[in-house]
């Protein structure tokens, strides 16, 4: 049989969403199985990727990034050491908007760790989509904010202590010192970039796990108990645009597919060892 050597991994564009090179779309915003909750005017499509880090750079003009927005980039300082670095894995979550209200001033990404708790509604402009972090979050679940009025900056990172109130905790939320409302940008190790009516979102698992995973990071949240581990799929629940939260599953680990000429090559060695046995028997 032959041995085929799995396909190059495509890396997504990163660009602030001009182009959508690499990426899986996963819906619109008021899509059957994607609303969650809020306006069915406001509408956005959704995409996401994940892939493994590699000299990855930003282009097309787009801004964001770092501390301070502007192009900075993915380089990394005193809160982000060891992002971004080559062989990380990267999950993006890319928004571009169709319709109604403008890019939102804070882009807010909930993350359901273990894929469990947040789901979109029975129906569009319905009622019981399960995407709010008040009540849905679990514990050590987080959510992530970026500052798109600022250059799409980075925000905050908030962590459940505790439990939603569905699920009967006090709901103790937890973050670490910094970002929106407190002055205070720090160079997380998540980056957002932006165009005119698209934005593009990265989180380095590796380094998020490493750095948030502890108790009171950086020492300035004696609560911050840690984030918890990444699950094979995560549920997102998105504040994409204006009031519509819209929720899907996103994978955390990178899979090798075959290129469509190397499966071919893999049936055609198949089949050929199947005709050289059925000689064989019939020789025999």
């Amino acid at each position: 049989m032959l041995a085929v050597a799995p396909a190059a991994q495509a890396q997504p564009s990163i660009n602030g969403g001009a182009t959508w090179t690499g990426w899986t779309s996963v819906g619109q915003s008021n899509q059957l199985g994607v609303f969650g909750a809020g306006s069915t005017t406001d509408v956005y499509e959704i995409y996401r990727s994940v892939f493994t880090f590699n000299n990855n750079a930003v282009s097309g003009g787009a801004t964001g990034g770092g501390p301070t927005g502007g192009t900075t980039g993915f380089g990394t300082g005193a809160f982000s050491t060891g992002a971004f670095a080559n062989g990380n894995t990267i999950l993006g979550v890319g928004v571009r908007r169709v319709s109604g209200a403008t890019l939102p001033l804070t882009a807010t990404v909930k993350f359901d760790l273990d894929n469990d708790s947040y789901q979109a509604a029975s129906s569009v402009g319905g009622v019981d989509g399960r995407v709010s972090f008040t009540e849905w979050s679990e514990t050590r679940d987080f959510t992530v904010q970026f500052e798109g009025a600022s250059g799409w900056r980075g925000g905050t990172l908030t962590m459940q202590a505790g439990n939603g109130t569905r699920y009967g905790g006090p709901y103790d939320a937890q973050g670490v010192v910094g970002g929106i409302g407190s002055g205070v940008s720090y160079d997380w190790p998540f980056r957002a970039f932006g165009q005119s009516d698209s934005y593009q979102m990265f989180f380095d698992l590796d380094a998020m796990r490493a750095i948030y995973g502890v108790a009171n990071p950086f020492n300035q949240n004696v609560n911050f108990t840690g984030i918890g581990t990444f699950a094979p799929q995560v549920q997102i629940a998105i504040n994409g645009l204006g009031s519509n939260v819209a929720t899907f599953s996103a994978p955390t680990t990178v899979s090798t597919v075959p290129e469509p000429a190397s499966a071919l090559l893999v049936g055609a060695g198949l089949l050929g060892c199947a005709i050289a046995a059925r000689r064989r028997r019939t020789s025999a």
